[in-house]
């Protein structure tokens, strides 16, 4: 065993621990906090936490299995979107809210094409709701096609609600390294490519199995599951004021400094 992989491995119970500690101090702050749709951030990182909780509960449950690294993937990318929207909180939440009508848009555009029967009702009110909240995602040639009085292109609308590519979105919000070293690298297992499959393939008589993650690889999407979670309590603590500042950061020190004596005590 490599020094690398064996430090990793002494870190495993101890990350573990940090974790379940964590979980158990979100779900400590998510009972101080009545949340309300009145107010489009507060609940839009409501939504968040509640996720990334459930995430890192998954991670846990899954062990040792590949697919911890693409859980950890998202929580990666939910962090980054958020921490986006902190920026302009108030605008970029209802943008979060509102780019439901897109969605709903497109798949009531699916059952037309599909022949199937829409609610007229249903309809109207996505169109509506589109005239009022679809401007802010028109594309570049579609916002030059509304200002010419021009019809609008068949797909107008971005793919995405902040409408921007993920890495944009992650350079913007100091997450350039972390998008090199850790959101692209998983992304080899979860786009199937052969140097995410192909380093993990065992042969078994006639099946071909899996091998389970690295000990390194589990120290990882350990240590940024927690570190995912962390921030985005910390942004929930920060706007919605639940009383349970001094709680998150005496975790967040005590989780700093066993990192740094762990760091000494390697050297």
């Amino acid at each position: 065993m490599t020094d690398l992989k064996k430090k990793a491995h002494q870190a495993l119970p101890y990350l573990r621990k940090w974790v379940n500690d964590l979980l158990i101090l979100t779900d400590e702050v998510v009972s101080k906090i009545q949340c309300s749709e009145d107010d489009p951030f507060g609940f839009m990182a409501m939504c968040f936490l509640s996720k990334q909780r459930d995430h890192m509960i998954s991670i846990l449950a899954l062990g040792e299995n590949q697919d911890v690294v693409l859980i950890s993937k998202s929580m990666i990318e939910g962090l980054c979107q958020l921490l986006w929207a902190v920026q302009d909180s108030d605008n970029r939440a209802l943008r979060w809210r509102t780019f439901a009508w897109i969605h709903d848009w497109r798949v009531m555009r699916r059952k037309i094409a599909a022949g199937e029967p829409v609610d007229a009702e249903r309809r109207a009110n996505i169109e509506k709701a589109l005239q009022e909240f679809g401007d802010q995602f028109l594309k570049r040639p579609a916002r030059a096609a509304r200002d010419r009085g021009a019809p609008l292109p068949d797909n107008p609308y971005h793919d995405n609600w902040t409408g921007h590519r993920i890495k944009q979105i992650f350079n913007w919000t100091g997450g350039d390294k972390l998008y090199q070293k850790l959101y692209k690298p998983f992304s080899d297992w979860q786009h199937w490519s052969p140097g995410g499959i192909g380093a993990a393939i065992k042969y078994q008589k006639n099946r071909v199995v899996y091998s389970s993650a690295s000990v390194t690889d589990l120290a990882t999407v350990l240590a940024t599951g927690f570190q995912c979670l962390l921030q985005t309590l910390e942004v929930v603590d920060k706007h919605l004021k639940p009383g349970m500042t001094s709680k998150i950061d005496k975790l967040r020190d005590r989780y700093i400094a066993w990192g740094e004596e762990k760091g000494e005590n390697e050297n």
